[in-house]
């Protein structure tokens, strides 16, 4: 079998997944690694790459979709396809440092060496990362702790868990699956929250470096798509938000708007921004009014 699959998914990916793919070091996971690129339906030049890459790379095996299907779906396309005990992620523009692999297969190991096979279930380890922003003159690290509560943590937003930040068994992968097809953005946060429902929980890997790098760009997100993410999320997981006082509830809730808000403003999208602003606005005045109502 198989030890690893790292997924990739790639759309209009041609200036970056080289440098992804090449940052994969194969070489530290012993008893084999596959490197699973699906491209969804790319209209630039990055099937062709990816063809050369195949040629010159043995470990990469490709998939297709025959129009742009979304991450989402790509997301689910390469968790069915893949063959790896073991699983990861990279986004096209993102890269694994050398060691990152070998650190949270090592991290894995041990659990299974003082739990046994049972002890891997539910679990997904993680590492410290860089994030760095274009024009940025180096990276940021950045080093989340493994959350107590990560319920707590996921709605909070104080856990960035990051897909491509996690190593587990490919049957936590599937339990959790499949990724929401309807969430344009924020397919992460869906799925660490029905991760989170399922009693799962996040193991940080014991080491202050960075082991990899998010190059963060917020710029043509979109932020009408963030925005309707963002109400799909709560409209869903609600019952999750209000489970931990409605005061909590109703400042996360603030949280979601001040995202979309900030998108919008990169953008330079001033509709949008007014937009969100004004459903803002009436959310707050209406908390309130309710408040008045039953308070009285």
């Amino acid at each position: 079998m198989t030890t690893l699959t790292v997924c990739i998914p790639a759309y209009n990916a041609e200036a970056d997944v080289e440098r992804a793919i090449r940052s994969v070091r194969v070489g530290e996971v012993p008893g084999g690694v596959e490197i699973l690129v699906c491209d969804d339906g790319s209209t630039d030049g990055t099937w062709e790459l990816l063809e050369r890459l195949a040629g010159d790379i043995p470990e990469i095996r490709l998939l297709r979709n025959d129009e742009n299907l979304g991450r989402p779906r790509t997301r689910n396309v390469l968790l069915e396809n893949a063959r790896g005990r073991f699983l990861t992620w990279l986004d096209a523009d993102d890269e694994k440092y050398s060691g990152m692999l070998s650190a949270q297969l090592a991290h894995l190991d041990d659990i299974e060496a003082n739990l046994g096979r049972d002890g891997l279930d539910g679990v997904l380890v993680f590492t410290n990362y860089h994030w760095l922003r274009a024009g940025w003159d180096e990276p940021k690290l950045i080093a989340p702790g493994a959350p107590v509560d990560p319920m707590n943590s996921l709605l909070d937003s104080s856990f960035g868990g990051y897909l491509w930040l996690m190593m587990g068994l490919r049957s936590t992968f599937l339990a959790a699956a499949p990724f929401d097809e309807d969430l344009p953005r924020l397919q992460d946060l869906g799925f660490f929250i029905r991760f989170a429902e399922l009693g799962g929980r996040f193991e940080h890997v014991e080491d202050e470096s960075a082991l990899c790098v998010y190059h963060k760009e917020d710029r043509g997100r979109g932020a009408l798509l963030v925005w309707g993410s963002w109400n799909r999320i709560w409209r869903h997981y609600r019952h999750h938000y209000v489970s931990y006082g409605m005061a909590h509830a109703r400042r996360w809730r603030r949280h979601h708007y001040r995202v979309a808000r900030r998108y919008a403003k990169q953008d330079g999208d001033k509709v949008a921004y007014a937009w969100i602003l004004a459903l803002e606005i009436q959310y707050v005045i209406w908390g309130r009014l309710r408040r008045l109502v039953f308070d009285a």
